[in-house]
């Protein structure tokens, strides 16, 4: 093959692949976040490409399995890693999950500047590594820039993170959804503290019961559902939709437990299942899209089986009884 024929053939090589490219990334114009988060609707968080064991364990079937339970999207918690062998298990987990018909909404789990406001640049420089990385991924993709802001972040910190880093990717990626969180771990009662820059493709992450209810913490108390716990829930999901309603912003639950896992789970299946159903079926008429927290819980990654026991809890998060007229999920 001579010099010029194999020139030619590199050429034809490139505008396939430049073509293939554009109609990848061009699959759908962006997306308003108002339609984005009808789209969103009941998700799970996930740890596909955070935890050693379901790094190790993780396949292509996996979100199949999830979209097949009724999940619509997956939050990808992962930490700020540039390194290349986890950006190429991370481009096969986002690729995977849009593939099983998954939105898949990448949420950085920031450790470093959350314990030092002031390494925000690294943060920055992360996001804006990977927008470079993504840009040509559908719209489905989001970012959920940081996942609980701790205490030890001001309003005022956070506020200018979110600036440069949204600044940030909009350079590389001007019409994606991003999302971000008010301080306090996401807590839906500093929403009003956000100064979030004019932008068209901007939504807010809030959450409660990120780590389950409790029956002694008055903060989150969920014992028999009484009017006073459930009043505990539907105040926080009123003081987002007023938020919402002020600045023209949805929100979205990236979080919440129905039992408290994390402290050994005191919570009884039915209790479980009674918490569910009540929260579910207020996010939903309140038009919330939610996560519920998370895989690991429901799931076994390496037999890639649902765990039996929880299957009805699946039930109460996906299929709610709203219309039941039981306490469970009346408002």
């Amino acid at each position: 093959m001579s010099f010029r024929e194999r020139s030619l053939l590199i050429i034809a090589f490139l505008l396939i692949a430049s073509i293939l490219l554009l109609s990848f990334r061009r699959e759908g114009e962006p997306i308003p976040p108002g339609r984005y988060a009808k789209l969103l609707g009941v998700g799970i968080d996930v740890n596909w490409a955070r935890s050693p064991r379901e790094i190790l364990f993780y396949s292509p079937e996996v979100p199949k399995d999830f979209r097949r339970m009724g999940f619509s999207h997956v939050r990808i918690r992962v930490r700020a890693n540039l390194s290349e062998e986890f950006l190429r298990h991370l481009d096969r987990v986002i690729d995977d999950s849009l593939r099983a018909g998954l939105i898949p909404v990448l949420a950085c789990a920031a450790k470093e500047f959350n314990e030092d406001p002031s390494k925000m640049n690294a943060l920055v420089q992360w996001w804006r590594t990977i927008a470079r990385r993504y840009r040509d991924r559908p719209y489905l993709l989001s970012y959920d820039l940081i996942i609980e802001p701790s205490k030890e972040v001001t309003s005022e910190d956070l506020n200018r993170f979110y600036e440069k880093a949204i600044r940030a990717i909009r350079e590389i990626d001007p019409y994606r959804i991003v999302f971000v969180a008010p301080r306090d771990h996401s807590n839906p009662f500093y929403l009003s503290e956000l100064k979030v820059p004019r932008d068209g493709y901007l939504m807010a992450e809030w959450h409660f019961y990120a780590s389950g209810p409790s029956k002694r913490n008055p903060a989150k108390l969920w014992t028999v559902g009484t009017e006073e716990e459930r009043k505990l829930v539907t105040d926080k999901i009123k003081v987002a939709l007023e938020w919402q309603g002020r600045t023209g912003i949805p929100t979205w639950v990236g979080a919440w437990m129905p039992g408290n896992y994390n402290k050994g789970n005191v919570y009884s299946v039915e209790e479980q299942v009674k918490f569910a159903t009540f929260v579910s079926c207020q996010l939903r008429r309140a038009g919330i899209p939610y996560a519920v927290n998370a895989d690991s819980h429901f799931y076994d990654i390496e037999r890639r089986t649902w765990k039996e026991e929880m299957v009805p809890v699946l039930e109460a998060i996906l299929n709610p009884e709203c219309n039941s007229g039981g306490k469970a999920g009346g408002g």
